[in-house]
């Protein structure tokens, strides 16, 4: 019986998870995102706990997470007021739990009044319209290729053109050996090692993740996916090279940088990152992340406030 036809499912919102219940929801993650074992320990569940991330699920009458969120809360002072929202994260629903995350996300919308979406898929962009989310434009995540084959193998259900998917697969090994040589030249006398910071984020999630830096460029490998903790204009060329190479000898997909401006788009080119659109979908029944955006566009941003570097 489907999750939408269970009489007895209930929902469930989890203010402070037990590693045990990160563990049962990672479970039903595992059934769309295979991949993500990889990045799953009880290294990164205790991270999840310090970082106050919240869980949300929908529980079949089996007593069974049928489908699941992830929710970790952030905030800026604007103005002298606190404005605080959640980013979303890792929504997903076993295969049997039909019509499952439709009904968790609406459960999720009573609960909380600010949600930022961000990356959204095209299933759940249609969702989030139906909804009536509000849509946030001018942002884009710059993209460097590291591995090719890997990123075909794991993300390229999500490419909707087969004869792309059969392209960068045919073309793989030389694209990657191109890049390789490319990052030598470009990263000449520059050497990027890890980044150990001792305080903040960065020290809870140097606990599970890998931390990258060179100079003034520092990046996480995220499950095979590296993003920069800094914004795009931080450092040189030559620094973004040798963090190229360092991520390229671990096998990670890809380098990616949030970008939030037109005038980081041009500066991305130049920084070797090919910007692509990211979508934002915003629950906002109290205008808080209409204010908040704002101050975050003026203020700065990067991947490392978000959700996506943990």
């Amino acid at each position: 019986m489907s999750a939408s036809a269970e009489p007895r499912s209930r929902f469930r919102r989890i203010e402070a998870p037990a590693l045990e219940e990160f563990a049962e929801a990672a479970e039903v993650c595992y059934t769309r995102w295979p991949y993500m074992r990889e990045l799953d320990s009880e290294a990164r569940f205790r991270a999840f706990q310090q970082l106050h991330v919240e869980l949300c699920a929908l529980v079949g009458a089996n007593g069974v997470m049928q489908c699941v969120g992830y929710l970790v809360p952030s905030s800026i002072d604007v103005g002298g007021e606190t404005l605080t929202w959640y980013y979303m994260f890792q929504v997903a629903s076993r295969p049997e739990a039909a019509g499952a995350g439709s009904l968790l996300v609406r459960q999720i919308m009573k609960w909380y009044p600010a949600i930022f979406g961000m990356g959204i898929t095209p299933d759940a962009e249609k969702l989030y319209h139906a909804f009536q989310w509000q849509q946030y434009p001018g942002f884009w995540r710059g993209v460097h290729p590291l591995n090719i084959r890997r990123f075909v193998k794991d993300y390229g259900s999500r490419i909707a053109s087969e004869g792309k998917r059969q392209l960068l697969s045919s073309t793989a090994g030389l694209g990657n050996a191109v890049g390789s040589i490319a990052e030598g030249v470009l990263s000449l006398g520059t050497l990027a090692g890890p980044w150990r910071p001792d305080s903040g984020k960065g020290a809870i999630v140097k606990t599970y993740l890998d931390l990258f830096g060179a100079g003034e460029v520092h990046a996480a490998d995220v499950g095979g996916t590296a993003r920069l903790l800094t914004p795009v204009g931080a450092g040189s060329l030559r620094q973004h090279a040798a963090v190229w190479r360092a991520l390229r000898r671990r096998g990670a997909r890809l380098c990616e940088v949030l970008l939030y401006s037109d005038k980081d788009r041009s500066l991305a080119w130049r920084k070797g990152y090919i910007p692509i659109p990211l979508q934002v979908w915003c629950w906002d029944k109290q205008g808080i992340l209409s204010r908040a955006i704002p101050a975050l566009r003026q203020r700065g941003f990067t991947f490392f406030d978000t959700d996506k570097v943990i």
